[in-house]
């Protein structure tokens, strides 16, 4: 499973407020995409996000992930609530994070990866750094690099260009 910080990772961390309510964020296609090539190799995902908005809702909805927690300032019990409903162990679980608060995860995850905005002591605290950004690419990076090391990535696009038809 792939368990995915919000602000950012799938953003670049930017929040633009509307008048009223509203708020506005940007999410890389790509990133979208590889999501969904990792779900087609039987990858779950999940969001977990200290902040609440609809528009995030929207995104993880559109993109079918398996969990969505939001408003989870401390983040170590939702996480480990995914994992136990889940019924994975620590090493079947990466996260993706870019700040302080994403560091309480780490001990639970098999793998934890930061974008390359991501703070210093995130970032030196990290497996690995992607080369992209939050909201920037580094989320299919990460996919990317996973599912090449899995062998899986050729032929998850494949299936998608319909070269195996």
């Amino acid at each position: 499973m792939i368990v995915l910080d919000v602000d950012g990772v799938l953003t670049d961390g930017a929040i633009i407020y509307l008048n009223g309510d509203g708020e506005i964020k940007s999410f890389n296609v790509q990133d979208g995409f590889g999501i969904t090539l990792a779900q087609h190799t039987g990858l779950k995902f999940a969001v977990l996000t200290g902040r609440i908005s609809d528009t995030v809702a929207r995104r993880v909805k559109e993109l079918e992930f398996d969990y969505y927690e939001s408003g989870h300032f401390h983040k170590k019990n939702a996480l480990l609530g995914i994992i136990a409903d889940a019924g994975l162990e620590k090493h079947e679980v990466l996260y993706m994070g870019d700040d302080i608060l994403d560091l309480v995860c780490k001990p639970y995850v098999g793998l934890f990866i930061a974008p390359n905005n991501a703070l210093p002591r995130v970032k030196a605290a990290a497996d690995w750094v992607t080369e992209k950004t939050g909201g920037s690419g580094a989320v299919r990076e990460m996919i990317n690099a996973l599912l090449n090391a899995q062998d899986k990535l050729k032929s998850s696009e494949d299936y998608f260009i319909g070269a195996n038809e």
